[in-house]
Formats: C-alpha cells, sequence, structure tokens
C-alpha cells in the first residue's frame, strides 16, 4: 500500500529539516575563510598548499554530484541523505585531530563526500513537490536559510578559535553533524513515490543506475547546457573563493586587522547572503526573460573584484565585499533558467550537473588563486591583489561564454 504524499504544509516541515544538512554544508564550506590564519600557523602551509586543502572539500563535493542525482533520481532522497551524510561526522572528527597536512585533506575530502547531497535533495524536492512557478522563491528561501551557516563561520568561529582552538570547532560541527542526521532519518518521509516500489534484485539496481548515466549525456545535448554550466562555474566560486579563503588572510595581513575583525566582516557577509537570495527571488523576470540580467549582473562581480586588486582602504574593501554577496545571490535565477531548461524526469541529474559545475569552479578558482603570484608575477602589487586579478579574469571569461553562447 502507498503512503500519502505529505500535504503542502508537511512538505515544507520536510524541507526545513533536509535544510539542516545545507546549512552544515555551507558552514563546513566557508570554514576556511577564517581558520586558514591558524590552519597556516600551525602547519606552516604557504598558499598553494592552503588553496589545495581548502579546494580539496569542493573536488570532492563537485565529483559526488553526478552520482548523487543519479541515487536521488533512482532510490530517492531519503536513502541517499541518510547514506552519505555520515561522511560529514567522520570527516569533522579527523579534520579536528589532524596532526599533519594530509590528515587535514582527507578530513576535507570526507567532508565534501558528506555534503554532497544536502543541497540537491532540497532542490529535488522543491523542483518535484512544488508548483513550477514557486522555484525560484523556494530555491531563494532555501538558499537564504542555508546562509545560516555562514553565520556560525563568522564571528562565531573567530572567538571560538581564539579562546578554545580551532580543532573545537570542527568538533562542534560533528555533534551538530549527527544531530541533523538523527532529524533527518526520524521526519523525511513519504516523499519519493516516484521510486519503483518492492524488493529489487543488484542487477536490476546496476541496470537503473546505467540507464541513469546515459540521461547525462541527453543532457549534455541540449543546446542551453554549455552556457548555463560556464556561468555556474565561476559565479558562486567567485565569492566562495574570496568568502572561503583569503578574507581572513586578507584583512590580517593586507589592513592589519584582528581575526575578530575578520569574523565580524564575515558575519555581515552571512546576513546579506541570508536575505539577497529572496531578493533575488522575488523580482524573478520569470521563464524565457533573465538572460539579459543575468549577462549583466555578473560584470558586477567582476568590477568588485577589479576594485579589490587596487584598494588599500580597508572600508572600501569591506564596500565591494558587501557588493560581490549580493551580487552573487543571482545563481537563483541561474538555477531557475536551467529547471525551466530540462525536463521534468531528469530534475536529479540536471541540478546534479549543474552543482557539480558550481563546485568544480569553486575547487579550480581557489586552486588557481593559491598559483596566481607565480602565474600573474607583476611587479608592485601583493600577493592579494594577483589572487583578485585571478578570479577577475576567471569569472569574465565565464561570464563572456555565457554572454555568447546562451544568447542564441
Amino acid at each position: 500500500m502507498t503512503n500519502p504524499v505529505p500535504s503542502n504544509r508537511n512538505l515544507k516541515l520536510i524541507l526545513f529539516f533536509l535544510l539542516s544538512g545545507f546549512v552544515l554544508s555551507q558552514a563546513y564550506r566557508t570554514l576556511g575563510g577564517i581558520l586558514s590564519v591558524p590552519l597556516r600557523e600551525e602547519f606552516f602551509l604557504d598558499n598553494h598548499q592552503l588553496a589545495s586543502i581548502v579546494g580539496s572539500f569542493h573536488i570532492a563535493f563537485g565529483c559526488l554530484q553526478l552520482l548523487v542525482g543519479i541515487l536521488v533520481d533512482c532510490f530517492g532522497i531519503r536513502k541517499t541523505i541518510l547514506a552519505i551524510s555520515p561522511f560529514t561526522i567522520l570527516g569533522a572528527v579527523l579534520s579536528a585531530t589532524a596532526t599533519s597536512p594530509d590528515a587535514l585533506l582527507w578530513g576535507q575530502i570526507l567532508l565534501g563526500f558528506g555534503c554532497a547531497p544536502a543541497f540537491l535533495v532540497c532542490m529535488v524536492l522543491i523542483a518535484k513537490h512544488f508548483p513550477a512557478k514557486d522555484f525560484a522563491p523556494m530555491y531563494a528561501l532555501a538558499l537564504g536559510t542555508g546562509s545560516l551557516g555562514l553565520i556560525f563561520t563568522s564571528t562565531p568561529t573567530a572567538w571560538i578559535s581564539e579562546v578554545y582552538g580551532w580543532r573545537t570547532c570542527f568538533y562542534l560541527l560533528a555533534i551538530a553533524s549527527a544531530i541533523s542526521w538523527v532529524v533527518i532519518f526520524a521526519s523525511v518521509r513519504n516523499i519519493d513515490q516516484h521510486v519503483q516500489e518492492g524488493r529489487t534484485s543488484l542487477k536490476e539496481k546496476f541496470l537503473m543506475v546505467y540507464k541513469a548515466m546515459l540521461g547525462y549525456k541527453d543532457l549534455l545535448r541540449i543546446k542551453a547546457t554549455p552556457a548555463i554550466l560556464a556561468l555556474l562555474f565561476v559565479n558562486y566560486a567567485a565569492f566562495i573563493t574570496f568568502r572561503g579563503l583569503w578574507l581572513g588572510p586578507l584583512l590580517v595581513e593586507r589592513h592589519q586587522e584582528s581575526l575578530v575583525f575578520a569574523g565580524n566582516l564575515a558575519l555581515v557577509l552571512s546576513i546579506v547572503s541570508l536575505f539577497s537570495p529572496s531578493l533575488f527571488g522575488r523580482f524573478d523576470p520569470g521563464s524565457g526573460k533573465r538572460y539579459p540580467y543575468l549577462s549583466i549582473v555578473t560584470w558586477i562581480i567582476v568590477a568588485g573584484f577589479i576594485v579589490l586588486i587596487f584598494s588599500q582602504n580597508v572600508w572600501l574593501t569591506v564596500a565591494m565585499a558587501v557588493i560581490i554577496a549580493i551580487a552573487t545571490s543571482n545563481s537563483v535565477w541561474q538555477l531557475a533558467d536551467a529547471k525551466d531548461v530540462y525536463p521534468a524526469d531528469m530534475q536529479g541529474r540536471a541540478m546534479a550537473l549543474c552543482n557539480t559545475a558550481m563546485f568544480l569552479g569553486i575547487a579550480f578558482m581557489q586552486g588557481v588563486s593559491g598559483q596566481a603570484q607565480r602565474v600573474l608575477p607583476f611587479k608592485g602589487i601583493d600577493m592579494y591583489s594577483s589572487v583578485f586579478l585571478m578570479c577577475a579574469l576567471v569569472l569574465a571569461v565565464g561570464t563572456l561564454v555565457y554572454v555568447l553562447m546562451r544568447r542564441r
């Protein structure tokens, strides 16, 4: 006997519980923006090593997205999130007990694996169980709610790190991850009616996965896909590279501010990220009308990074950080645009493909930013100017690809 589909009120409650995992995912992926200072001191990390360790989270996260999309389409939201999310607990504990850069690296990889389904399951729930006209506002609400995780990795993280040590931050997040898993196990039910009921043999399961993998080839054949992926690859990556990797060192080393000051700015950016997605959701132009707006907003982010290259004034840096945080929320329009392009029966894989582009983009931009001073050895500019120039160049290329290809 098939269980009844939850009411709209219960669906919103289920979405709220699933978002607990996304809140933690946001915290894990931006922890480096504050902890990078004590991590560099304890493990004697250079910029390349630091970028590689922090970026490994996003590589693991991005590489698992395609598999997670298949698992969601074939086995459902509940089984997927409950099976994969425990890796966050392992990763957090390993990071907290790390005595070498290698252990810290593996901790970040496990965290990336464990967080991989966190937001995707929320997106699929919204896409499959809410009306199409509500996707952009609901996505904006989910994205804004997830920004609560950024609040932890701002002033609280800076204070905890200074008073109790950086390892305590990982221990606290490990406990929160365990609580989130229990809550999801107890509350998330009856949302996977599309998944085949009854006992399925191992051979049949592998056949389902194989057929689902072929679906990615069909997604890549859609003409809009390269343009959509190009913009997703660079847009969110620029903000996370700034917020999640270089914010603390920039303020401490270039502007001679304290780690708590960096935490306070991170808190401001977190609050901005909490509300700005809803702003974009509210003013969503609608299907077929987003292209001109997306073509303009991303150039604002490019301009913000160009100003950061030359900024020696801390308050100008703060202003540019806020502008970049607001403009980055145009990802609400990007994902709504992607949802309109792809068929309903492939929403899980489509959203997974989009997430893959976003988080491999983060890993790529963090990686090249760590090499920026070597690749762009201009005289008279400091390391951070090279980093922001690299970010601006990568962002400009991705935006230009979108503008030229999506127009067709």
